[in-house]
Order: C-alpha cells, then sequence, then structure tokens
C-alpha cells in the first residue's frame, strides 16, 4: 500500500470515530445549552404578568444573558488551549445546569435579571473552549464539516426548544419551564465526563495508525499557519485587525439571530393569533433549512478551500429574506413564511465562520482571539433583544424591530465581504490540492 492509499484508509477510520463519538457529545452539550439560554422568549408573557414587566425590560431579561456571557470568553479560550477544555465545559454544564433549574424559584423581577446574568456567566467559556477542542481533534481541512455537525445541536434545538417550551409554558407555568430543561443538563455531565477525551492522543478509541495520521495533518497545518508573535499575549490580540474585524460581524450577526430569535414567540403569536404550542410547532420548520443549508454550504466550503463568500452570501441573503417579511406584514403567511427561511439560511453561517479565524489569526493567539470574538460579538445578543423590545413600546408592533435587525445583518455581510488576507487564498489552494481540486 502506497502512502496515499495509507492516507485515505486513516482519513476513512479516523473520519468514521472521531465525527460518530466526539461530535455527538459536543452536539448534545451545546443543545442543552442552547435550550436553557433561548427558552426565555416562551416566558415573556408570564413574566411580564408575574412581576408587571414592559417589553423593553423583557428585552432586557433575554439580552442581560450576553453581558455575563462576555466576562469569561477570553480567560476561557485561554484556559481550553493551555489547561483542559474537558474539564472547563464540565464545570460550566454543573453550573449552568444548577442556575436554569433555579430560575424556576425567582419572586421578582431583580432576581430574574439576576439569574439570567448568572446563566450567561456560567455559558461564558463554553463556545470558545468547545471550538479549541474541536481545533484538538479535526484539522484544517476537516474544521468546517466538524463545527458544522457540532452546530447540529444548535439547529436540533430550534426542533425542541419551540414545541417542548410552549407546551410546557401551556400547560404548567413559565416557570416550571426552567426547571424541566434544567435538570437534562446535571444528568449529561455524567455522560461528558465519561465519553469525551481531552486530545487524540489520549484517546483509547483510536489505533495508533489514526493518531500518526491526525499528528501528520496538524503538522501540517502548523507548517501553513502563521507562528509569529508567539510571545505577544493578549496584546498581539487586540492589535490584530482581523480579530476586530470578524468580532463586529459576529457583533452584528447576533443582533440579528437574537433579535429574531428571543423575539419570535412574540411575533408569531402576534401575526398568527397563536398559542404557544402552535409557534413552538412553526418554530421547527426553520431547522429542517437549516440543516439541508449547514450541510450543502460547510461541506462545499470545506472541498473547496473558500470561506469568507460563503459565510458573507448567507448574511446577506438572510437580510434579504428578512426584509421582505418585513414588508410583507399584511400577508401573514407570506411574513412568517420568509421569517423561517432567514432563519434557516442562518444555519450555514456559524460552520464557515469560525474556520477563518484560525487561518488569519496566529496559533499563538488563537485562543484568546476566539474568546474576545465570541465575547464582545454576543453582545449583539444583548443590544438585538433590548432594542427590539424598544422599538415594540415605541411603535406598538414588531415591524419596526424587524427592519433594524434587517439592517444589521446586511451591514454584518457587507463588512465580511472587506476582509482581505493572502492567508485565506493559501489555505485556499492547499486545501484544494490535499482533495485533488485544480487551485483557482
Amino acid at each position: 500500500m502506497n502512502s496515499t492509499q495509507g492516507q485515505a484508509v486513516a482519513q476513512s477510520w479516523a473520519d468514521r470515530k472521531r465525527f460518530t463519538r466526539i461530535i455527538p457529545m459536543l452536539a448534545v452539550m451545546y443543545l442543552l445549552a442552547l435550550i436553557c439560554r433561548n427558552n426565555i422568549g416562551y416566558a415573556f408573557d408570564g413574566m411580564s404578568q408575574s412581576f408587571n414587566l414592559s417589553a423593553t425590560i423583557s428585552g432586557l431579561v433575554g439580552g442581560i444573558f450576553f453581558i455575563g456571557y462576555l466576562l469569561l470568553q477570553i480567560p476561557g479560550g485561554h484556559l481550553a488551549q493551555k489547561v483542559s477544555a474537558k474539564k472547563i465545559i464540565t464545570i460550566s454544564m454543573v453550573a449552568w445546569g444548577l442556575v436554569c433549574i433555579s430560575m424556576g424559584f425567582i419572586q421578582s423581577g431583580g432576581q430574574l435579571l439576576t439569574m439570567r446574568f448568572l446563566l450567561g456567566l456560567s455559558q461564558s467559556m463554553l463556545y470558545p473552549t468547545a471550538l479549541i477542542l474541536i481545533g484538538k481533534w479535526f484539522p484544517q481541512r476537516e474544521r468546517a464539516r466538524a463545527i458544522g455537525y457540532w452546530s447540529i445541536g444548535a439547529t436540533v434545538s430550534n426542533f425542541i426548544v419551540g414545541p417542548l417550551s410552549g407546551f410546557l409554558v401551556d400547560t404548567f407555568s413559565w416557570k416550571m419551564l426552567f426547571v424541566f430543561q434544567g435538570i437534562p443538563v446535571l444528568i449529561g455531565v455524567f455522560f461528558w465526563i465519561v465519553l469525551i477525551a481531552e486530545t487524540p492522543a489520549q484517546a483509547k478509541f483510536l489505533s495508533e495508525k489514526e493518531k500518526a495520521y491526525l499528528e501528520a495533518e496538524f503538522a501540517s497545518d502548523a507548517a501553513s499557519a502563521d507562528q509569529s508573535g508567539s510571545k505577544g499575549g493578549m496584546g498581539l490580540v487586540l492589535k490584530n485587525k482581523f480579530v476586530w474585524l470578524l468580532t463586529a460581524v459576529f457583533l452584528l450577526n447576533n443582533m440579528f439571530n437574537y433579535g429574531l430569535s428571543i423575539w419570535w414567540p412574540t411575533i408569531a403569536s402576534s401575526v398568527t393569533g397563536s398559542s404557544y404550542t402552535i409557534v413552538g410547532i412553526l418554530s421547527t420548520i426553520a431547522p429542517l433549512l437549516g440543516l439541508l443549508v449547514m450541510f450543502l454550504v460547510s461541506g462545499h466550503s470545506d472541498r473547496t478551500g473558500e470561506r469568507k463568500w460563503h459565510a458573507a452570501s448567507i448574511l446577506i441573503i438572510c437580510g434579504i429574506a428578512l426584509a421582505i417579511s418585513a414588508l410583507t406584514g399584511g400577508a401573514p403567511f407570506v411574513s412568517i413564511a420568509f421569517i423561517l427561511i432567514a432563519q434557516g439560511i442562518w444555519g450555514g453561517f456559524s460552520p464557515v465562520f469560525w474556520t477563518i479565524p484560525s487561518i488569519v489569526i496566529s496559533s499563538a493567539a488563537i485562543g484568546a482571539a476566539t474568546g474576545l470574538i465570541n465575547g464582545v460579538g454576543n453582545l449583539g445578543g444583548f443590544v438585538g433583544p433590548y432594542l427590539f423590545g424598544y422599538l415594540i413600546d415605541l411603535t406598538g408592533s414588531t415591524q419596526m424591530g424587524l427592519f433594524f435587525i434587517v439592517g444589521v445583518q446586511l451591514m454584518a455581510g457587507l463588512l465580511l465581504a472587506t476582509l482581505r488576507s493572502p492567508k485565506l487564498k493559501t489555505a485556499q489552494q492547499e486545501i484544494q490540492l490535499k482533495n485533488g481540486l485544480k487551485t483557482q
């Protein structure tokens, strides 16, 4: 067997084992996190009645999560790179499971704000840590697919959070919603500890042949990466123009994403006049489209090695679809359909976007840079829901809020399109060579 054939066999075996062992556990973990994060929209009516909250304050409750979510992003990425991603995620799961359950016992609006802040804080190291863990298991030419398959957890959460949250609120109460959705997190901790290994070298289920294959792949990635500035620390990150551009893109994108997703139950119920159970069922349509888009976009991006335009196009198309929804408010079916299309197409963005930082940012800075991009970027999750609620109070309808998030999403796409780095082209050509394609 020649070396090329040997590499192909190792690739096939490694794909099957790593994509079926590591990614499912990451996806389940992320699914549980997003359920506890995004269920708040289904509790808005109950919270407003219990604590006399305006739409603006409800938006603040939805968004204050992301203030806490910002605080430990950078140290989380750094510790995941230097110490243990597995241990950080274990601690995070215990913390947010307990906080989510505790939200079922709050007695005031102030306590509600405090617990949402603590929920964000307990999940704040999660995303950069998971990305670092994926980086330890999947080389560059597999990474968009790996992140895409991991993001299935986010997509599947949309199948679950809507119908389940609507059912729990309609059947029990908005407080029991949090209790029932926090308990599975604590159960999941046991499986996480048992099934996840920190690195391929520590995994008993990988053969020496596959470990050698991965070692060679990571060595090839390292040889192509920019290793400069290894002693620059946080200063290296803060001075990097690509870090701030990607942070701005991610912030604008999250203003769109969370402004739309957290207020979706209110938008859909006001347009259709339906119960939360029906609204929850409607919310499952977008993830079906999202799964299809995610597989197609991330797979094509990995085959061709092109990253920027795949991600930027998704943002622009989402903005256009939502603009059509806002302009067709007089036709409820059309308006809701285009909201669901926008949410579905968005599913193709994250898997490709998160391959870009490790290409244009040096390996010495990637842990802290990922934390900064995700942490500051997720402040959009505070600004989007809060301003959406403010616009509801100001205008008495959701239409102006929709126009607002249309604008920020189009800005995000156009800003990402301005990214210029020769490393993107080099990485694209190297992946095309590995995949047997003609370089562009």
